[in-house]
Order: C-alpha cells, then sequence, then structure tokens
C-alpha cells in the first residue's frame, strides 16, 4: 500500500509525481482548490519511489545559519522596483555572469504562478517580485534535469518546500545553488481567479496584469493592482484597506492547510541562502537606517557566504552583517508556521460549502468576526462594570 503525504502537510510540491516511473501520479485541485498527488492504482505497481521522493515523509537534513546579514541592492532603480532590498535580483545577475542558469517564480497570463528556468537576463524582470498564491515547482523539476546532465550551475530561488524538493530529488548536486524565501503560506489559485474575476465584473475592465506589491505604489504599502490592456490601473488597494484577497493572506486566513503546520518554518534552513524582509531590526545591536527597502540575509552553508561574498566584493549589494538571531527574532515565520486565528476556523467551516466561492466566504468571515468582536467588547465592559462594583463595597 502507498502511503503519500497526508493532507495537512503535503505542500503539493510535485515530487512525488516527477519521479513515479510510471507516471501515476498526477497533481489535481480537490473541491477547495488545494493541489495534491493522486495515484492511478491500475497502474501503480506499489514501488515506492514517490514515498522515498517526498520530503515531508523523508524529512532534508536541516543547516543552521552562522551569519545574518541587512541588505540591498546597489542599484537604486533595482531597490525600488523590487519587494525589499532587491537582493534576489543581484544574485540572479551575477548568477548570470558566472555561468549559472536561473530558476525562480513566473505569473502566467491566467495569474498562476510557475516555477522556470532560464539562462537570459530579461527573464529576471519575470521572476521579480512577491507573488502570493500557490506556485507549482512540477515542471521545473525536468528543467534542471537536463540543465543538470550538460554540467550546467543553477541558482534556484523559491518557498522553502520547494526547495526541499529539489534537494530530495537532485540529492544536493554540486552544481546547484539553493535559496529560499521566507514564506507565510500560500493560497490556491482560484482564490484569486475568483477574486479578480469579482473585481473585473464591479470595474467592467479586463485584468491582463497584477502586482502584489506594486512598485508604483511603493512595495512596502503591499497594494494590490490590476492592469487593462492599455497598461492602465483599474484597481489598486493597500493592504488593511479591506480588499479581501489581501485580507485572506496577510491575515493568515485563506492559505492550503499544510502552511499551518509547516516544518520548514523554523530557525534551521533548508537552503544555502534564506532571503526575507527585514524584520526587527535594531532590537539586538545599534543601526542608523531603518528596516524599509531592506533584505535580511541569512547564510546557512559556506557555499552560500562564498556566492553572496562574491556579491559584497563586487559592490552590488550593500550587506551590514548584524546578530543572527535578530531577523529569527524578529520574523515569526524564522520560528513557527502560520498560526490559525479564529476567522481562519470559520474559513475553514464555510469554503467548503458548495459551489466553491472564495468572495462569499470571505464575506461571511468578516461578519461573523465582527459579531464576535463585539460580543468580546461586551464581556469586557461587564467585566469591568462588576470589579467596579466590587470595589465599592470593599
Amino acid at each position: 500500500m502507498i502511503r503519500l503525504a497526508e493532507y495537512n502537510v503535503c505542500t503539493g510540491c510535485g515530487a512525488c509525481a516527477y519521479k513515479c516511473p510510471k507516471h501515476c501520479i498526477s497533481m489535481q485541485e480537490n473541491s477547495i482548490g488545494i493541489i495534491l498527488p493522486v495515484i492511478d492504482n491500475t497502474v501503480c505497481i506499489e514501488c515506492h519511489t514517490c514515498e522515498k521522493s517526498c520530503p515531508i515523509l523523508n524529512p532534508i537534513e536541516l543547516h543552521k545559519p552562522f551569519k545574518a546579514y541587512a541588505a540591498w541592492s546597489n542599484d537604486v532603480e533595482e531597490r525600488r522596483t523590487s519587494a525589499s532590498g532587491g537582493i534576489a535580483t543581484e544574485i540572479y545577475k551575477e548568477a548570470l555572469v558566472q555561468g549559472y542558469y536561473i530558476a525562480g517564480a513566473v505569473q502566467n497570463s491566467d495569474f498562476s504562478v510557475t516555477l522556470e528556468l532560464s539562462n537570459e537576463e530579461k527573464q529576471i524582470f519575470l521572476f521579480k517580485n512577491s507573488k502570493y498564491v500557490f506556485s507549482s515547482a512540477y515542471k521545473l523539476f525536468s528543467q534542471i534535469k537536463t540543465a543538470l546532465s550538460l554540467g550546467n550551475k543553477i541558482v534556484v530561488i523559491g518557498l522553502p518546500c520547494q526547495i526541499a524538493a529539489v534537494r530530495k530529488i537532485f540529492r544536493d548536486n554540486e552544481l546547484l545553488l539553493l535559496i529560499d524565501v521566507v514564506c507565510h503560506g500560500t493560497t490556491p489559485l482560484i482564490y484569486l481567479q475568483q477574486h479578480i474575476r469579482r473585481i473585473e465584473k464591479e470595474k467592467k475592465e479586463k485584468a491582463v496584469r497584477m502586482s502584489f506589491r506594486d512598485p508604483i505604489a511603493y512595495t512596502y504599502t503591499f497594494t494590490f493592482t490590476l492592469y487593462n490592456q492599455h497598461g492602465h490601473i483599474f484597481y489598486s488597494m493597500p493592504d488593511g484597506k479591506g480588499d479581501s484577497y489581501q485580507e485572506g493572506y496577510h491575515r493568515m486566513i485563506s492559505y492550503r492547510e499544510n502552511c499551518y503546520h509547516c516544518i520548514f518554518a523554523q530557525k534551521q534552513r533548508i537552503s544555502d541562502l534564506t532571503l526575507s524582509d527585514y524584520k526587527g531590526l535594531g532590537r539586538m545591536a545599534p543601526c542608523d537606517f531603518n528596516n524599509l527597502k531592506v533584505s535580511s540575509v541569512l547564510v546557512n552553508t559556506e557555499k552560500g557566504d562564498e556566492f553572496l561574498n562574491e556579491l559584497i566584493k563586487n559592490k552590488s549589494i550593500t550587506a551590514n552583517e548584524r546578530p543572527v538571531d535578530e531577523p529569527i527574532n524578529g520574523d515569526p515565520q524564522l520560528r513557527h508556521p502560520s498560526l490559525k486565528s479564529r476567522r481562519r476556523i470559520y474559513f475553514e467551516k464555510d469554503i467548503n460549502k458548495m459551489p466553491l466561492d472564495y468572495e462569499r466566504t470571505m464575506y461571511v468571515v468578516e461578519r461573523l468576526n465582527n459579531k464576535w468582536k463585539y460580543y468580546d467588547f461586551i464581556a469586557k465592559q461587564e467585566k469591568r462594570i462588576i470589579n467596579k462594583i466590587k470595589k465599592l463595597f470593599k
């Protein structure tokens, strides 16, 4: 009997499907949009290759960070248009100079996101900036295999679970430089697509491009924008202003179930380098600059350290060494997975209703949450009154 990773921990990385010698595993959406592996038992020969390839069932040894930097690109425009400090962009540039292939996340015309391999500088633009939706690494695996067979070096920047899959499949190949981006969680694609369709209907426009952190409104405002075919923005909403997709993502409401049980959200890391927004900057040592447009870089292996030193030596980046525990203590995602809130529990109960409707579910979640916030307020007021009465009779 084949045993794949359980629903609550499966990341949808696709390593099992890629390694299956009979190609009897496919990655399919379930009833609430979660991508999971499905086995065709009429073809399966029970060789257990899929189980051995799973980085969840067979965890990989992690690395303890030994250096930390607050860093940013010295290219002003790259820094302005990047999610934080633009370090990923500079890594890609340096990699191409050194003869590497580069792999990163690209958003497609249907707003799905896939990891792709390239050796062209123009691809860096497509890899840039945050993409807050589930991304598929499945097609990347065969591209990596081909490139490695030709002796090519490769830099891969992806989510921790995707980096784990690459390490599991290719067994820490020396030609690979692996970099993970600190992740809060991933939201199923269908939620984003339904959200965009609702806005298109309201605005009577067709979206051909979107951004989760549009540089036009400063990336640190997390402004969600939609563009029409003429390149004009017809929808723009910063985080915290009521956009239902932003609320679902940034309040940790709408993620895949495995994101709340992520084994990679911890101090020890899966990659050579770890990148993120720098949270907690200045808490453990004096600092004469703020954390806006600054990346945290954790150095986890000697390979990662060597590559980063090239960026510093070439003056592509400014890197200030910081206490290793500072970014870790400042960022909950470097210590534990996203936590389930009351709103997440409401979401779980409602999203399973058919037909699947993300927008309606988020409306129900907010209505219930506001109701309980009111009850909490009344309970606090009652407690305050009772305490005042008790003091009167002392």
